[in-house]
């Protein structure tokens, strides 16, 4: 079993990677594999922190009591845990509303970018595969890429769907989504011969 954790998630939620481990293991009703998972990392003396920790991010069932449990087949995780973890509706659907329709190239022709829907949407189904959150970050920086090329008059440079989504665009503007740049650079800049007077 192959793990992809989000450290984002982790520390938005106050939880520790083992214990995003465990609560994982019971969603999926692996009870044996998380046996000998927490025997092989020496960590059955910290499980009833690690059960009160998810309890109190709300990742386990509102009637577990971690003082009180008897066997790890009573465990059940929270549907807070359950929303984190899958998608509700097909992410590739909230994409595809938000990519721009068509884009007026330089040549004076329009170009539309929505080409090749059903290779498009593999695509994104394994870039984001069951990770809400790495949907939601590909979502804002769409956005951000979008609204940055309004505001510049770039619109016109704007890659086909395809070639955004193998060319892993959206990571153009991570360190933008983050907040790491200069505020004053980016939104409220606008390039020379935008302003009509």
């Amino acid at each position: 079993m192959i793990l992809e954790i989000d450290t984002q998630f982790l520390l938005d939620n106050k939880i520790t990677a083992h214990q995003f481990i465990i609560a994982k293991l019971i969603s999926e009703n692996k009870i044996p594999l998380l046996k000998k998972y927490i025997s092989y990392s020496d960590t059955l003396n910290d499980l009833y922190k690690d059960l009160g920790q998810l309890k109190t991010a709300g990742f386990l069932s509102p009637t577990f009591n971690p003082s009180s449990f008897i066997s790890l087949d009573t465990i059940d995780v929270s549907q807070k845990f359950l929303k984190a973890c899958k998608f509700s509706d097909d992410p590739f659907d909230e994409f595809y509303s938000v990519f721009p329709v068509k884009a007026l190239r330089p040549g004076g022709i329009y170009d539309y970018l929505r080409v090749d829907q059903a290779r498009c949407r593999k695509l994104y189904h394994n870039i984001v595969r069951t990770k809400p959150s790495s949907h939601e970050h590909i979502m804002r920086c769409l956005r951000a890429e979008i609204q940055d090329r309004d505001l510049k008059g770039q619109m016109s440079y704007m890659k086909r769907m395809p070639i955004w989504l193998t060319s892993e665009s959206w990571k153009a503007y991570d360190d933008k989504v983050e907040g790491d740049l200069d505020p004053t650079l980016g939104e409220n800049t606008k390039a020379y011969g935008n302003n009509v007077e």
